[in-house]
Parts: C-alpha cells; structure tokens; sequence
C-alpha cells in the first residue's frame, strides 16, 4: 500500500441483530452504509489463508482481524464457516474492539483506499448500561488501531476523534437541533431494540436516568419458539420482523417459513404461528409499557426509535397520548420516531432499513460532520 494518508469518518452501532456502520470519506455527499451479522469469534491462524481468498469479493461476508497475534471471525464468517453462537448476555464492549476493526477493513476495500495510513473519526453507541465502559473502549480502540491484520494487509489508524453516546443519542442529538431549547421542559428517549429495550432523560441539558431491560424482540422469538416447533431462530425472526413490519394481511414471510407438508398441516401451523405472535406482541406490550411508565414519570416529550419501534409505534403514542403537555406555543403534544429524522435526498440507506440506521443517521449528520467540518476549517484557517 502507498505511504499516503487517507482519511475516514463512521458510525458503528454494536447491535445485537446487526451491526450497523455508515461511512464515507467524503463529508459533502450522504455516507454509504453497509450491515454485518452480529457473531464474532476467536479463529487459529492457519484459517486465514482461506478466508483472505474470498474477501475482495464479498468483503462483508469475510471479514476477520488478526490483532496482537490473535486472529477473529467476525459476523457471516463467524456464524456460517466457524459456528459462532451469539450470546444475549455478554457485554456488547467484549467484541465491540474486533467488530469495529473488522467494519474499518471493510470500509477502507469498498473505498478502494490504497494506504495503509488512515486517520479516523469515529462515533459509536452502547447500552446505558456499558456507557462508563467508553474510556476503557476508547482506550483499547486506540491501541488496537494502530497495528492490525486485514485480509487486505496491515492497517494503522490514527483515531483523530472519537465520541460514544448511549443507544438513543444520535436520535435525542438530532431532536435538540430540530426542535431547538427544550428550557424546563423534559425529554424522555426510548430505543426498542433486537437485545433489549432502553431510555434516559434529558432535561436542563442533562442527561439521566439511563435504564433498560430484557424486553426486546428476542424476547418475542423465544416466546413464539416455545409456543411452535421445528423453526430456526434465525428463520424465525426474519419472518416474525418482515411479517410484524408489513401489511397484517400479508402472510407471506410466515407462509415461507411453514414446515408441515399437508394442506391441513399448514393450515393449523399457520393457525397456531399466528396466535403465538400475536400473544408474544400483547405480553411484550404490557411488561414494556408497565416498566416506562415506572422509568419515564412527568417527562414532556418522548422520541423513540430502534428497529422495534416502528412495530410498536402505534402504542407508543396510545400510551403517551394525552399525557404529556402541548409543546409551548403549538397545539400539539410532542411523539416523534426517529426524533423526527428525515433522511436526506438521495441517501443510500432504503426504506426499509431506516429505522434500524436512524440513530447512526442522526450521529453521522449531528455530529461526525459537525466535528470534521470543524477540523478542516481550523486547518485551512491555520495555512
């Protein structure tokens, strides 16, 4: 690779169903994103060889690191050619150094950067509770990037700024600016997500209250899965999301999914599938909707987000409707998805992964340009 230096600027959200990672080189143009599978596991050396010859052609689905030494499988690689099983409980921080070294060598083949050299600016978003985790993450990120194994050779980056908010900032970041000085009035932040649901508070500029739960929509897959039989969990949730974020009436996702192979058979699967989920979104509701209204007490204005958000929106205002007060001055309470982001014209992001790339969407323009634009403006100033 040539001695240049490239620059990059990205947002990674560590997600449990995925990670999610916009990026670009470029700060005037909408980023490009991409998406990997959540698994990540530690590999022998004498595997790599292997997974290096597939990388230039499917970069997403190859991706290892080799980091002091030690070498790790992360995402599709992880899942279909190690077996990696992903664990619920872990801490998202034990493989957030790996998955985010792993998407950085992603981004830099499809840029097509031909250094080694790179200077990064990075956001992130964790759980909040992993947020007093950052020092230590910042700190391993650092030494971690500044020699590390790619299936494309070594990379060194230098990480030039990095910030982490908790699950949710990007989407509270955006609604500040869009909504303007909250002044006494309170905030309350829901993200629903695959792991868990969370939610803080803003008020007098201060962030609180960080809280979360179990209740995400791996929550609903197990309670659907004990209440069938035969499916894969990943199957299964592929067809229960499509099914929960499409039209009612449109059974197909869980028509594809159906084992049985009578007319008869299918009929009572389909029957029996149904209701599962259906009583799996009622339960889900009712824990989710006790445990916000003992979490978020007297708040003003609610945003909220997450890849289940969209499922529930509907009762999420139902829940927070005529109980919140008219924002001043307008004749409207204040219920926003997405913080009330719209994506701008020509994103490369489609519709239906919005809602799962809002919150790095909001960092990416509330944030990682803010500060980059600030970077280059003191330079030039300083010629």
């Amino acid at each position: 690779m040539a001695s240049t230096i490239e620059h990059l600027y990205a947002v990674v959200d560590y997600g449990s169903s995925s990670l999610k990672f916009v990026y670009s080189q470029e700060l005037n143009e909408n980023p490009h994103y991409f998406m990997m599978e959540p698994e990540a596991i530690e590999i022998p050396a004498t595997s790599i060889e292997e997974c290096r010859q597939n990388f230039n052609i499917h970069p997403v689905g190859h991706a290892f690191v080799g980091i002091s030494g030690r070498y790790y499988a992360v995402g599709e690689l992880a899942r279909t050619r190690f077996h990696s099983t992903m664990d619920y409980q872990e801490p998202k921080t034990n493989n957030a150094i790996c998955r985010t070294l792993a998407a950085i060598a992603v981004a830099v083949r499809l840029c097509r950067i031909k250094t080694g050299k790179i200077r990064l600016f990075l956001c992130c978003v964790l759980p909040p509770g992993e947020l007093l985790d950052r020092d230590i993450l910042e700190d391993d990120l650092r030494q971690a990037l500044t020699s590390f194994e790619t299936p494309i050779g070594e990379l060194r980056v230098q990480l030039k700024y990095f910030n982490c908010h908790p699950e949710g900032g990007g989407l509270s970041l955006f609604y500040e600016h869009k909504r303007g000085d909250l002044g006494d009035r309170s905030l309350g932040v829901i993200m629903m997500g695959h792991r868990n649901s969370s939610c803080f508070k803003l008020a007098n500029n201060t962030y609180s209250s960080f809280r979360s739960c179990e209740l995400g929509f791996i929550w609903m897959v197990n309670y659907i899965r004990s209440r069938t039989s035969g499916y894969k969990d990943n199957d299964l949730t592929v067809a229960v999301a499509t099914y929960l974020l499409g039209k009612e009436e449109n059974k197909a996702p869980l028509l594809k999914l159906l084992l049985r192979n009578t007319e008869t058979g299918r009929e009572k699967e389909l029957e029996r599938l149904m209701e599962a989920i259906a009583s799996a979104k009622i339960e889900f509701w009712q824990s989710l909707s006790q445990w916000l209204r003992i979490q978020l007490p007297n708040i003003d204005e609610i945003v909220f987000g997450g890849g289940v958000g969209r499922i529930f929106a509907q009762e999420i205002v139902a829940r927070f409707e005529n109980k919140l007060s008219n924002v001043p001055g307008e004749n409207h309470q204040a219920i926003y998805i997405n913080g009330g982001l719209i994506y701008p014209e020509g994103t490369s992001i489609p519709v239906e992964l919005q809602d799962r790339f809002a919150d790095v969407q909001c960092l990416w323009e509330k944030d990682i340009l803010v500060i980059a634009n600030e970077y280059w403006s003191d330079r030039a100033r300083k010629k």
